[in-house]
């Protein structure tokens, strides 16, 4: 699901930065090719350090998995094989919720035994059930391990059962010696086949232990470790042809999180061909649509939802209208991207939705909505767009990226009717904003300034329905309890009948008069000069506060406000100078290159005050490669590293290809490094130009008031001198 004017992922912005490094002709072509080349050289690496240590007729492999329908978190697991020294590991909340949500399985081991048997000895130790026990549960299992000829694969399994205790059993794994049958090219009817007998498995299909490896670490984040591993599948079949769809799917899909996307959507075009998995290949062809457009390529995104559209399943159709209204929006087609987003609103997709997918399904029909209202304010339809607006504005939710967006209608409702001169109405608006977060300082100076507009009149609001939806509505037919549960989660919305919702925008009270208002404003306007001074609302607050004062007649405070904020923007000023000798300097690549990836935001933060959105996304792209390509040469390094005790021809010829591979995406990574510089400078520059328009407004106002001083009058109180209003 896209998100107008949303944050993007960090693979998506790396495949953005690819992109336009392309159409400016800065670095070296071929980035994503050099990358997947890299990827590979990796993947070769560890097969042969592997077969140096762990030789394949001694070769086991121990995977950690669980099954059933409980869901326990495992902390920590220990093992011991014979006398071997004990070994042992804690799991993340991310590892943990792998295994308990998605079956998928982490390798624990992989050494080299001798045939014949041996004894493991495996203890758990899970997380309490119930809140407030302190006591974790341990369970353990002690049972022969008999090592035959040629590699043999275990896994520990936790099974958590239905009503007793979870059990932890060490399972023998078996590949299918019968499995010849070939996926490229070949037409199958499914992905999902039967499985096997218990343990057996297919290569690359669901049943895959190092499939579910590298699944596993996708979603733990570790998207180029799950990448090398599943690089590391294919060899051992001998002909990639022969590997299962599900390998193919999962392969597809950690390329585009990592921004190949020529990489995923080639296999793809090449499973369709085989008339392989329909409906995954729909669904993972939309996702490459929407990370398509998401960088701009709008005729590639078009050209993956025609491919995409009639081979999706159900629940993902109003995400192909979404996506396709948004498309039609950014080629200045309103009209049609009006109509398209409409259907895609239609509720009883959005009730299916949510019950195939019940995390995401409340996001998306709010994104779905929000993209709505624009597409309908860019078609002319006003007033029905800010009336989507307004029921985003007022909608109840818990969900911290649900209450940003509903802040973000606020704000952009409430500043539409600021500049039409509806104060009473933008402050009614802007006072749902919440006090914190991206929207707060904005609505905060909008508010001030909507104590000092025009009342306006009450503005009536359109009474949103399902009219213009362009698919059957099958709503009626959802039974009354699922339908009463939509409609408390806010999936089902009763106002789009007609039956609920407010006839007008919402309205605050006014001030009494100009001078009420002016102290309103104040008090509203001294809440941002607490705040970051460079953010521009809160720039234009200081000079919003000198305003105020000098409005009403206390012109020695005035004064002091206009001193101060002279005195800040300055600061300011000074603040973005070194911030640019910062960049200049090489410090900031330096930085990022050195961090790791839960640090960039705080540079960017720090050092540029760098916003998430779409008109810096060009700056966030360069970091996410900047990062990406110095993981990937300390990857390539260690690879290096773990060759040297390997001898032979091969080990020599993956070493060269790993040097040669890292002198020339080191050559890349130099010049990305110079466009990150120059986007970087350009971001400050435009930080600078905003500074010096506020402090010359300061000091030509700070002049004004010292050219004005106060008159006492008769009765004690103060006037303004000539000129002042």
């Amino acid at each position: 699901m896209i998100r107008f004017l949303s944050w993007i992922t960090p693979a998506l912005l790396l495949a953005c930065s690819a992109a336009s490094a392309r159409a400016d002709d800065a670095p070296p072509p071929g980035i994503d090719a050099l990358r997947l080349e890299a990827y590979r050289a990796i993947a070769e690496a560890g097969r042969l350090r592997d077969a140096d240590r762990a030789p394949e007729a001694d070769r086991v492999n121990l995977y950690l998995r669980q099954a059933g329908l409980n869901r326990r978190l495992i902390r920590r697991i220990e093992w011991q094989i014979d006398d071997q020294p004990p070994a042992g590991r804690d799991l993340d909340e991310a590892e943990a919720a792998a295994l308990a949500d998605y079956n998928d399985a982490l390798r624990l081991t992989r050494i080299a035994l001798p045939e014949g048997s041996h004894r493991l000895h495996a203890e758990l130790l899970l997380a309490p059930v119930a809140a407030g026990k302190t006591d974790p549960q341990r369970v353990s299992v002690d049972q022969s391990l008999d090592k035959t000829e040629g590699p043999t694969e275990y896994d520990l399994r936790l099974d958590t059962g239905t009503v007793s205790s979870p059990v932890l059993r060490l399972r023998r794994l078996q590949l299918d010696p019968t499995a010849a049958r070939s996926v490229l090219g070949v037409p199958l009817d499914a992905v999902k086949r039967p499985l096997l007998a218990d343990g057996r498995y297919r290569r690359g299909d669901d049943a895959d232990p190092a499939l579910a490896t590298a699944r596993s670490l996708a979603r733990i984040g570790r998207l180029d470790d799950a990448l090398i591993e599943l690089l590391a599948i294919a060899p051992g079949v001998g002909d990639e042809s022969r590997l299962a769809p599900e390998y193919w799917l999962s392969t597809a899909a950690t390329m585009r999180q990592l921004g190949l996307l020529e990489s995923a959507q080639a296999i793809c075009d090449r499973l369709a061909a085989g008339n392989v998995a329909k409906a995954e290949v729909a669904t993972e062809r939309l996702h490459l649509a929407e990370a398509r457009f998401s960088i701009g390529d709008l005729d590639g995104a078009a050209a993956l939802l025609e491919s995409a559209r009639t081979a999706l399943p159900e629940y993902r159709q109003a995400d192909w209208r979404q996506t396709h209204g948004l498309l039609q929006l950014a080629r200045q087609n309103a009209a049609d991207a009006s109509r398209t987003l409409q259907a895609a609103n239609t509720e009883s997709i959005d009730a299916f939705r949510y019950m195939n997918a019940s995390v995401d399904a409340q996001r998306a029909t709010g994104y779905t909505r929000y993209n709505l209202a624009i597409a309908m304010i860019r078609n002319g339809d006003e007033k029905r767009g800010l009336s989507w607006l307004d029921l985003i504005g007022r909608s109840a939710s818990a969900d911290p990226e649900l209450l940003a967006l509903r802040d973000k209608a606020n704000v952009a409702l409430g500043w539409h009717f600021l500049r039409q001169k509806q104060g009473r109405t933008a402050l009614g608006v802007l006072g749902r904003v919440r006090s914190e977060g991206l929207s707060s300082n904005s609505a905060l100076l909008g508010m001030g300034w909507a104590q000092l507009a025009p009342n306006g009149e009450r503005l009536p609001r359109i009474v949103l329905g399902r009219e213009g939806a362009r698919v059957p509505d099958q709503l009626d037919d959802l039974p009354a309890p699922l339908r009463n549960s939509l409609t408390r989660l806010k999936v089902l919305e009763p106002e789009l009948g007609g039956k609920v919702g407010p006839r007008s925008f919402e309205r605050d009270d006014p001030p009494k008069n100009r001078m009420d208002g002016l102290r309103r404003a104040l008090v509203v306007w001294k809440v941002l000069l607490d705040r970051d001074p460079r953010d521009p609302a809160v720039q234009e607050a200081w000079l919003a506060t000198a305003y105020a004062q000098d409005q009403l007649r206390d012109v020695d405070a005035a004064r002091r406000s206009y001193a101060m904020a002279i005195a800040t923007l300055r600061d300011v000023e000074a603040e973005i100078g070194n911030s640019a000798s910062f960049v200049r300097s090489g410090s900031l690549v330096k930085a990022l290159r050195d961090s790791s990836d839960a640090d960039d935001l705080t540079i960017l933060s720090d050092r540029l005050h760098l916003i998430p959105d779409s008109a810096t996304l060009p700056v966030y792209s360069a970091v996410a490669e900047q990062q990406a390509l110095a993981r990937l040469i300390a990857t390539m390094t260690e690879a290096d590293r773990e060759l040297t005790t390997v001898t032979g021809d091969e080990a020599r010829i993956v070493q060269e290809r790993l040097a040669s591979l890292k002198s020339r995406i080191a050559q890349h990574q130099v010049a990305s490094a110079d466009s990150l510089q120059a986007m970087a400078l350009k971001h400050l520059d435009a930080r600078r130009d905003t500074v010096h328009g506020y402090l010359r407004s300061a000091l030509l106002l700070a002049a004004r008031a010292e050219e004005q001083p106060q008159l006492d009058t008769r009765d004690g109180g103060v006037a303004c001198g000539e000129g002042c209003r």
